[in-house]
């Protein structure tokens, strides 16, 4: 669900810049949560480091870049 509503609030942003600021937003926040979650389960492997960090610095360089 959730994912579903960032992609709704990116797409939606092409034309509203400040839906796409706070779509950016939630999905960094998100992201820092999951990889939170993945500390605390202890579950840092590969995919941790790959998938979940790779994305959190993809999607905040995108927010700096973008909004900055």
């Amino acid at each position: 669900m959730i994912k579903n509503l960032a992609t709704v609030g990116l797409i939606v942003g092409i034309w509203v810049p400040r839906i796409a600021f706070a779509a950016n937003v939630g999905v960094v926040v998100y992201l820092i949560a999951a990889a939170a979650a993945h500390i605390r389960a202890r579950f840092t492997g590969q995919s941790f480091w790959v998938n979940c960090l790779g994305m959190l610095t993809l999607s905040f360089a995108v927010l700096i870049f973008t909004f900055l």
